[in-house]
């Protein structure tokens, strides 16, 4: 970096509307008019899914940031791409949505990436985002209000620098194929996932033989694999069979399958409406299926308890929550919902660890050893008869059997198709990484 160049950081969030966009796709349009002057990007376009709990997300409540080196400055900057996010969002608007757009030079402050963290699991408000802002070098533009503020914050404060990380190859569509049904052939998707399974994430559902890299909405988004390797995404994509001709394709670095909007809380007190986190409890109340096929169970630490809900889109999920009994020890993860007349504070069951089964113990009478028949008591201190041959004694003694439970110890998950983006899948414990360092990204445009 010479000393005339600077770092600078472009965060857009809340551009996703029913009748279309994409806050992806704006950021690209954005990245490809930023190309045309002297810029240099240090990373790829970062994708930083937030909340998922919150009430006001939009599709997948995901934010973007750009970071490059330039020597321009900011009014520059904002000069470039403050037309594009005008137009688009003009395009797109939504009373219900308020889409923000902030410009940040220079390293990214302290206060800043902490407040970021938090809004990938908590409540942020608007007005503690522009405090953060404060002394900083910055620019912002929002349209309807600034909630939108929060997730541009947090995209730029997000660095992932020292946090585990996914990449992203999105494909999207041209103006004409916008409202048609996508098509992909699934076969090939298949056979990618074959290949490619270990390295990528969540292609396929077997289970409900269901293709899970193309979305479902108006979004100009063809399809999105997701992955380990950027190398690797490129192959993974040759290898599908599209039957619409794509616009142009992208790679971003994401938080996606990273569990990062999860807090691990000491104890359940800590839990509060839209706050996503791990909790450890002891199961107090027996599951049972509600209306609608939801199942709902009750935990307990030495201080606080909350209901816990597994919902009728995890499909065999809420069977497994069905073997729990009270007195199981487990950890239950996700984002909790505020209560209401029909229901107290519940905890949205993403993950469940079974860290504790109680034994479930019966006694038996034993058998005969004469006929092999089933003794039967013979009176209180009497011992035991058996009615078929007429043996009687009073040193035998009832058997204890420990009965079983159809449970085991360890991690549970729904299937791929109730994922969110952001929860990570079991097969990619052990493989997080901790370390990116900001260097020249030559691929981001896939052809």
């Amino acid at each position: 970096m010479t000393k005339a160049e600077r770092i600078f950081h472009i965060g857009i969030d809340d551009v996703d509307s029913p009748a279309g966009g994409c806050t992806t796709h704006l950021a690209l349009l954005m990245l490809k008019e930023l190309l045309k002057h002297s810029i240099t990007l240090v990373d790829y376009p970062n994708l930083v899914r937030l909340n998922p709990g919150v009430p006001w997300k939009t599709r997948g409540n995901g934010a973007v940031a750009l970071r490059f080196i330039t020597n321009m400055e900011l009014g520059e900057i904002y000069g470039i791409v403050e037309g594009i996010f005008k137009k688009y969002v003009e395009e797109f608007e939504n009373p219900k949505h308020q889409p923000c757009l902030l410009i940040v030079e220079g390293e990214v402050p302290n206060k800043i990436a902490l407040l970021a963290r938090k809004a990938l699991y908590d409540i942020i408000p608007p007005d503690l985002a522009l405090k953060a802002l404060e002394g900083t070098p910055h620019i912002f533009k929002c349209f309807n209000g600034t909630r939108g503020i929060v997730g541009a914050l947090g995209a730029v404060g997000n660095t992932m620098t020292t946090e585990d990380y996914t990449f992203e190859l999105i494909a999207y569509r041209r103006v004409e194929n916008l409202g048609r049904e996508r098509c992909v052939d699934k076969d090939s998707v298949k056979e990618m996932d074959r290949v490619y399974g270990d390295e990528t994430i969540l292609n396929y559902d077997p289970v409900e033989d269901r293709i899970l890299i193309t979305p479902r909405g108006p979004d100009p988004v063809l399809l999105g694999i997701r992955g380990e390797n950027p190398s690797i995404l490129i192959k993974a994509y040759k290898m599908l069979k599209l039957c619409e001709e794509p616009d142009f394709a992208a790679i971003f670095r994401t938080n996606q399958h990273t569990d990062p909007h999860i807090r691990l809380a000491e104890t359940i007190c800590e839990a509060h409406p839209y706050m996503c986190l791990r909790l450890r409890g002891t199961v107090a109340t027996k599951p049972f299926r509600d209306v609608g096929g939801h199942v709902f169970f009750k935990i307990c630490d030495d201080s606080c308890c909350i209901d816990v809900g597994v919902y009728e889109p995890t499909k065999w999920f809420r069977n497994i929550a069905e073997l729990l009994i009270p007195g199981d020890v487990v950890e239950v993860q996700g984002c909790v919902r505020p209560p209401s007349t029909s229901h107290g504070m519940t905890l949205n069951l993403e993950k469940l660890h079974v860290i504790w089964l109680k034994p479930v113990i019966v006694y038996e009478n034993p058998l005969c050893p004469v006929c092999g028949k089933r003794l039967t008591s013979a009176g209180r201190g009497k011992g035991f008869k058996c009615r078929n041959c007429g043996f009687k004694s009073k040193d035998i003694a009832r058997k204890i059997k420990i009965l079983e439970r159809g449970i085991s110890e360890g991690w549970y998950q729904p299937p791929y198709s109730a994922f969110k983006h952001v929860m990570k899948p079991l097969k990619r414990v052990g493989r997080e990484k901790r370390e990116f360092n900001y260097t020249h990204i030559e691929t981001v445009f896939v052809m």
